[in-house]
């Protein structure tokens, strides 16, 4: 779960600090305090180190939660071992290689980190997924179709005459199974009663 939402609402920028040497943040950003809590309680259990959590106010907009956490081994596992790219990811990221191949808990709880930052339930049923990243979302297609047998269609769409994005929906009969098939714990959003 943790490595989707990094995917989703993740970023490992490569930045210097003042003297030019190199800095390694693992950050996570949502309007959702509890996705970063949740958050900061995945990345402190896997790690056994604790980040920052901090809040930025903006304007006319829904208050910024953060969380930050400067570590070479860590940024360098993520990158190394888990696949993760630095940098700007937006257009890059993609699922994991080790996670594709998988076993099915492993694809469902990188799905349900996934949905709950870059998927959405629509009022008619309808889940949704939308991204700048063509593997991301071909990757997803590939998850879907290994663990659910749907296979769906990728939609792409031209955004300001210059931009790719793409789309996956699952429609209400389908997102129905899948959300009744996610893993209950860690899960503020989908937690069964």
């Amino acid at each position: 779960m943790f490595l989707g939402m990094l995917a989703g609402d993740g970023c490992l920028p490569v930045k210097h600090n003042g003297g030019g040497h190199r800095i390694y943040p693992i950050c996570f950003y949502n309007t959702n305090k509890e996705y970063v809590k949740l958050f900061y309680e995945l990345f402190s259990k896997l790690f056994d180190i604790k980040g920052t959590i901090r809040v930025r106010k903006r304007p006319n907009k829904q208050p910024l939660w953060e969380f930050e956490k400067y570590s070479v081994k860590t940024f360098k596992t993520i990158t190394d071992e888990f696949e993760i790219c630095c940098g700007k990811k937006a257009l890059n990221v993609k699922i994991p290689s080790f996670i594709l191949n998988g076993n099915n808990s492993l694809k469902k709880h990188f799905f349900l980190g996934l949905l709950i930052t870059d998927g959405g339930i629509k009022k008619d049923g309808d889940l949704i997924f939308h991204s700048a990243s063509k593997d991301l979302i071909h990757d997803l297609k590939k998850l879907i179709k290994d663990v659910w047998a749907f296979d769906k269609k990728v939609k792409t769409y031209l955004q300001n005459s210059k931009f790719k994005s793409y789309q996956l929906t699952l429609k209400r009969s389908e997102s129905s199974q899948v959300l009744s098939e996610m893993p209950p714990s860690h899960n503020p959003v989908l937690r069964r009663s």
